[in-house]
């Protein structure tokens, strides 16, 4: 599968005009390529706001996969070589392996975890959520809640890219 390199490299972050530019190319790009399915762009035959609502039911799909609290419901979700970034700044984690890792023992520890979906908007291949995470730690963590965007790539019907930035000054309905 060829694949363009993903922007920006592992390690570095975007500004707000880099990722306002970024979330365009990604979306504009993708109507323009010629292609089947593995680019995220539908075949000829296959109509576009289809291939958007699967996308984007995907997405959905996998962002209430988080409240059974177990990494293997994720995992299949996910594209062997997905890029992840938790939050702006944070390294990216390379490959479906190291988000096992990284996210599986954490993830088990919580008590609960809610993720509530306020908006959605799929073009093409990407996928924009606007959300509000909670992750319910008990008696002896600490809780968190967090209003971000999640920017996602989908193709092959796997997210390819997943990365979340912090929306600041927006309310925590309920936090």
């Amino acid at each position: 599968m060829n694949r363009p390199p993903i922007y920006p490299p592992a390690g570095k972050t975007l500004d707000r005009r880099q990722m306002l530019a970024l979330t365009a190319a990604l979306g504009f790009g993708s109507l323009a390529q010629a292609g089947g399915h593995d680019q995220g762009v539908p075949a000829r035959d296959q109509d576009p706001d289809e291939v958007e609502a699967a996308n984007e039911d995907l997405v959905t799909r996998f962002c209430k996969a988080w409240e059974l609290r177990d990494v293997e419901k994720l995992v299949p979700f996910l594209a062997d070589d997905l890029v992840y970034q938790m939050f702006e700044g944070r390294p990216d984690l390379i490959g479906v392996e190291a988000f096992r890792s990284e996210v599986g023992p954490w993830l088990s520890r919580l008590v609960r975890v809610e993720w509530d979906i306020v908006r959605s908007q799929a073009i093409g291949p990407l996928v924009i959520n606007d959300r509000i995470d909670r992750f319910i730690a008990g008696p002896d963590g600490r809780d968190m809640v967090f209003r971000v965007a999640g920017i996602f790539v989908v193709q092959d019907r796997r997210i390819v890219l997943w990365r979340d930035y912090n929306i600041p000054g927006r309310p925590h309905p309920q936090a």
